[in-house]
């Protein structure tokens, strides 16, 4: 755990690295998955997606630190077990304001990496044009307005808080090629989020100067992925000259999730990162 950070008492859970444990910074939650033979390399700071938690990256951070990788991933304010703000803040935060917990978990290392999902990608790749990750990992990124992309038709209330779809809307947005057992235990975790953010994403039209990002990029992609197409993702990483990675047949959420398919991509995640 960073010094200047405070601790849960509670283990979460132990496997055959070291354990996991939550820490608070600023009233973000960070699960902080520690490797039992670190190996040496700067930690990874992982941002999750809307709706999401921290919990999104269990395997991950299991995987990781079982390969020495120091993992610490956050919840966002207002979600898992981070600082409630007031809902009238909440409904209005856009992924701009994620900068603010990126930053708070960020600035305890001397040097870090960045891994982040979908709506958290696109607040990453803004954090990534203020500091100097030692490198930025999108997975489904909500692509920045410079794609061009096309936006998704979903109607948004930006007066309150977005909610929750029913659980065949949400699985086809996220756990489209799971099956309903598997997606229904994901889906039970799923909250509503910020309508701002919902918007901004649907819209795709957050400005990023993207040539201010500097640090080597891995772009990943899900062949079934409906939210953020791979197309956009693709063209995002020839405008960065970033790596690109695209896994057919799984969805937006699949690439972190689905049981038969996130250890191979991880795998592959974890390769690039080693060669950095």
């Amino acid at each position: 755990m960073p010094s200047g950070a405070s601790a849960s008492h509670d283990i979460v859970r132990s496997y055959c690295f070291r354990e996991v444990v939550i820490y608070f910074v600023d009233g973000i939650a960070v699960h902080h998955y520690q490797p039992a033979t670190p190996n040496g390399k700067p930690p990874i700071v992982m941002v999750h997606g809307g709706m999401h938690a921290a919990w999104a990256w269990d395997q991950y951070g299991q995987f990781l630190a079982e390969k020495g990788w120091d993992c610490h991933a956050l919840d966002w304010y207002n979600h898992g077990q981070s600082t409630a703000l007031p809902e009238a803040d909440f409904i209005k935060r856009s992924h701009t304001d994620l900068h603010r917990e990126i930053l708070a978990v960020s600035r305890q290392f001397p040097a870090f990496h960045l891994m982040s999902h979908s709506m958290g990608a696109l607040a990453t790749l803004i954090s990534s044009t203020l500091l100097n990750p030692e490198s930025l990992t999108l997975f489904a990124p909500v692509v920045p307005a410079a794609v061009g992309a096309d936006p998704v038709p979903m109607e948004v209330d930006l007066t309150q808080l977005f909610p929750v779809p029913p659980f065949e809307v949400a699985k086809g947005m996220f756990f489209s090629t799971m099956t309903d057992a598997e997606a229904q235990t994901y889906y039970a975790k799923l909250q509503p989020e910020s309508s701002q953010a919902v918007w901004e994403s649907a819209r795709r039209n957050v400005p990023v100067n993207l040539a201010a990002v500097r640090a080597p990029t891995l772009a990943v992609a899900a062949g079934a992925d409906t939210l953020t197409p791979p197309p956009d993702i693709k063209k995002l990483a020839n405008m960065m000259d970033a790596t690109y990675l695209e896994y057919p047949g799984i969805g937006h959420c699949e690439l972190l999730m689905k049981a038969s398919a996130w250890q191979q991509v991880a795998t592959d995640v974890e390769t690039w990162l080693s060669k950095l």
